[in-house]
């Protein structure tokens, strides 16, 4: 992903941050977050974009006018969504899809990986035995 263009289209602020980190900890330069179609499209007028991460929900509206312009101006693009791939419209169906589920399972395995005690906290809740002393 070094030196690549992304655009991030979410409208969840924070999930939008946690993306932006994961993307420019592999060397991405995240050029835009919108959080609606109207932000996303002035985002791809405004700047050069190599790939994008696209929310299906967008509060009011979806991200499927944004994958449309995606795809006519041939920019790839993946679907980052709490829905299931199945309420894709039939153009993109063939799309990458991530669910927010996964990105929230890498990001409890990153803290349990920067915070060890953690683990020793779940396994002990899970009534797993503790290393002794």
């Amino acid at each position: 992903m070094k030196g690549k263009k992304v655009l991030i289209v979410e409208d969840s602020y924070l999930l939008a941050l946690t993306l932006e980190d994961m993307l420019t900890d592999s060397g991405a330069d995240v050029v835009g977050i919108a959080p609606s179609v109207a932000i996303a499209l002035k985002a791809m007028e405004d700047h050069t974009i190599d790939i994008a991460c696209l929310d299906i929900n967008l509060g009011s509206e979806t991200s499927f006018p944004i994958a449309d312009a995606l795809a006519l101006r041939g920019i790839p693009f993946v679907f980052v969504s709490a829905y299931d791939a199945d309420v894709l419209p039939p153009a993109h169906r063939h799309r990458p899809f991530v669910s927010k589920i996964e990105v929230h399972l890498e990001l409890l395995s990153a803290c349990r990986a920067a915070a060890p005690s953690f683990v020793l906290l779940d396994k002990a809740a899970e009534g797993g035995a503790l290393p002794g002393p």
